[in-house]
């Protein structure tokens, strides 16, 4: 999948507006409405008669599609946790041959299954988001700030003709949406069977899972939610580094190495595009969302995204400092006692905010 969405890429390089209604990107007339537009919604709703949740959740009930959504998101919450205890029955048998962590809670199976369930779900969303990004980077406002009301899969209405790679683009975004959100579901209630969550975690969590369900049930924003979902790219990595750093010195180099690229991807989609969609999104919050989005979840929505990109700018000072030391070492620049211990035992939770005695997994990273 991600080498065909790369194969579209480098067709849009040729046309880079060809994605806009009626080939030219125009922004005036009809063209200016979102591709999913008011005729994608049987109801005229403003603001104020769907502040109330309640009066929101008859409406959305009503959406074509709505049921099918539903039905897609628990089964996807039950191949998460489906994978995640075959995982652990193939880990059981394995970990003998591991070296001990000098870390008591890090030879426990259930957090090293977290660790790598969280690495296959970062990569398949990073494959589905990545390219999206690139291919809607340039595109029309009305292409970036789309919503439909088909909630099923976010198809583009037929009458609005976007091409095959825009249909793709938000399709996969909204397939992501609906993966990733399955997943902190299941990741939740994985977390509380087996003693691996504390408060804080279950708050970032919920605070994630309505963060998913309101885009998602609007299918709306697949710019925006492409940058946030991309910001996976960096897990694999982190996770990589907390299943193997106290295991001895034969993990020394490819710790080293993974700090980097961890690093180099935390300021590409952490520190870059994800300050720069949620700048984009505040500076059109007026027209980013369409009218039948409820007040009380846009203003969630916008002091979420901002929140957020905040939590990168905080942590990046301790995994610049816990990192950097590895990078000086891998060089050779000497000096260093850098050994796979981060600085701080925070930097276990720089994107799960997750504190507890029983270290939380960097898989929970959004």
């Amino acid at each position: 999948l991600g080498v065909s969405f790369w194969g579209v890429i480098a067709r849009l390089a040729h046309s880079p507006r060809a994605m806009g209604p009626g080939g030219n990107g125009s922004m005036h007339g009809a063209s200016s409405l979102p591709w999913g537009g008011h005729e994608m919604h049987p109801y005229e709703a403003s603001y104020d008669q769907l502040l109330a949740p309640a009066k929101w959740l008859d409406t959305i009930t009503k959406e074509d599609g709505f049921q099918d959504m539903l039905w897609y998101l628990a089964c996807w919450t039950v191949a998460w946790v489906a994978l995640f205890y075959l995982i652990t029955c193939r880990l059981r048998s394995r970990m003998a041959a591991w070296p001990a962590s000098t870390k008591t809670h890090e030879n426990d199976v259930y957090w090293c299954a977290r660790n790598l369930i969280g690495i296959i779900h970062a990569v398949f969303i990073s494959l589905l988001t990545v390219p999206t990004i690139l291919m809607l980077y340039g595109a029309p406002d009305d292409i970036r700030f789309g919503a439909t009301g088909h909630l099923a899969a976010c198809v583009p209405p037929e009458n609005r003709k976007l091409g095959l790679e825009v249909t793709i683009a938000v399709q996969a975004v909204a397939l992501a949406g609906l993966a990733f959100t399955a997943f902190t579901v299941a990741d939740v209630g994985i977390s509380l069977i087996h003693g691996l969550a504390s408060v804080d975690f279950i708050i970032h969590h919920v605070a994630f899972i309505t963060a998913g369900l309101i885009i998602r049930s609007h299918c709306m924003l697949p710019f925006n939610a492409a940058v946030l979902l991309s910001m996976e790219a960096s897990t694999p990595f982190l996770n990589y580094l907390l299943l193997v750093r106290h295991r001895g010195a034969g993990f020394k180099a490819s710790v080293q190495v993974n700090g980097i690229v961890f690093i180099l991807l935390f300021l590409i989609f952490r520190l870059l595009m994800n300050p720069y969609g949620t700048a984009v999104l505040w500076l059109h919050h007026d027209s980013a969302m369409p009218p039948t989005v409820p007040r009380w979840q846009a203003d969630f929505l916008l002091l979420a995204v901002a929140a957020g990109t905040a939590v990168q700018f905080f942590w990046f000072p301790l995994i610049a400092k816990t990192f950097g030391a590895g990078l000086r070492d891998l060089l050779g620049f000497g000096g260093s006692r850098y050994d796979g211990e981060p600085a701080h035992e925070g930097v276990d939770s720089h994107q799960s905010s997750e504190p507890s005695g029983k270290k939380q997994s960097g898989s929970a990273a959004k």
